[in-house]
């Protein structure tokens, strides 16, 4: 099955919004909350949504300027052949570990919440194999599950959200800036693990020949979680009070459990809400499998099923490593570094070098 190559401005947001929207809007109300200690986490991720949007759409310009596709392309010019490959090698690494990552997340979380005594190994391996089985249909069967999956998640999410509103106190959020700027400083990089996702930008860009449609699709695909993270921090916040999400681990979860809706035929909806973000791993795990499995065709030349079978094992013992949750976040604090390397650094690093090469060999 050949490549899509000129992806429309639906099937990358779709892409986008689906390759963020894993674990971050479960947990970010407690990783930001107990960063900042104040309940201003919402100005935290407008703040951040628009550094990662602009940075974003200044890569592409990168991109355009020099007339290159895709993120090993680019690499491949500015840094030569071996250089380049080590840079190559780091993304498909991290590509691995956010797969690895968003696997032992949910399992995790089935484990704590629905099948307290499965293996996380038989969750993790379960997810890994549908992952792959998706995967090996490249971006045409990708975008086309994408677009049914998302729907679903946004109207039961924010269904669930509508039911909620008569459990919810606005006075947890006040007042608002009560100890100045300073928290939000102390923030900005707290939810960076929640943004993962909109750097998936740097591959999908090679199947994008309309450059409009890749913009467009970028912005509403990142506008789509960021509200999404907006809406569920303030919600949370108001429902639990700012001490209580910093002391559970699933806050969104622990929000949605903590009320009921008499008079219909649902009065729970937590596992409306597990059922749902099940899906979510499943989706931000398949499009990194993808794109792991995409930058290996690049660097080692091999076929793309090949590495999709090849990566089925890798992805599984990565995502066994850690044994409990502390493990679990430490390993979030790794992707998250990560992230900041081939989302910020890389493209700058690369851009200044193709840019010196280029004035330099100019006849």
């Amino acid at each position: 099955m050949k490549q899509m190559d000129n992806l429309s401005v639906f099937q990358v947001a779709m892409l986008v919004s689906n390759a963020m929207l894993g674990v971050g809007l479960l947990t970010l109300p407690r990783t930001i909350t107990a960063e900042i200690d104040s309940p201003d986490g919402w100005i935290v991720l407008i703040i951040d949504g628009i550094i990662a949007i602009l940075f974003a759409f200044l890569v592409l310009y990168f991109f355009k300027k020099h007339q290159v596709k895709d993120i090993f392309q680019y690499t491949r010019e500015g840094f030569g052949l071996w250089i380049s490959k080590a840079v190559q090698l780091f993304i498909i690494l991290y590509f691995m570990g956010v797969a690895s990552f968003e696997a032992v997340a949910m399992s995790e979380m089935v484990r704590f919440f629905l099948l307290a005594t499965t293996p996380v190994q038989v969750v993790i391996l379960s997810l890994m194999c549908l992952s792959a089985y998706l995967v090996l249909g490249m971006l045409q069967s990708i975008t086309k599950v994408f677009s049914v999956f998302l729907p679903l998640a946004i109207v039961e999410l924010f269904l669930i959200y509508f039911f909620s509103i008569k459990s919810i106190n606005i006075e947890n959020i006040k007042p608002i800036l009560g100890d100045g700027f300073s928290p939000i400083f102390k923030g900005l990089n707290s939810v960076i693990l929640s943004f993962i996702g909109v750097e998936i930008f740097l591959v999908i860009s090679a199947f994008s020949k309309n450059r409009q449609n890749l913009k467009k699709g970028l912005m509403i695909g990142f506008a789509i979680p960021l509200i999404l993270y907006i809406t569920t921090y303030v919600l949370v916040v108001s429902g639990l009070s700012e001490q209580e999400v910093k002391a559970v681990t699933w806050p969104t979860i622990s929000f949605v459990q903590s009320f009921e809706v008499r008079g219909i035929f649902i009065e729970r909806f937590e596992s409306f809400l597990l059922t749902t973000w099940i899906l979510q791993f499943f989706t931000t795990t398949s499009m990194y499998y993808y794109l792991a499995a995409y930058g290996m065709t690049q660097v080692f030349k091999t076929t793309f099923k090949t590495n999709v079978l090849i990566l089925l094992p890798l992805l599984f013992l990565i995502a066994c490593v850690p044994n409990n949750t502390l493990e679990i976040i430490q390993m979030s604090t790794i992707v998250g570094k990560m992230f900041q390397i081939v989302f910020f650094v890389i493209p700058i690093a690369t851009f200044l070098t193709v840019a010196l090469k280029r004035k330099l060999i100019k006849p």
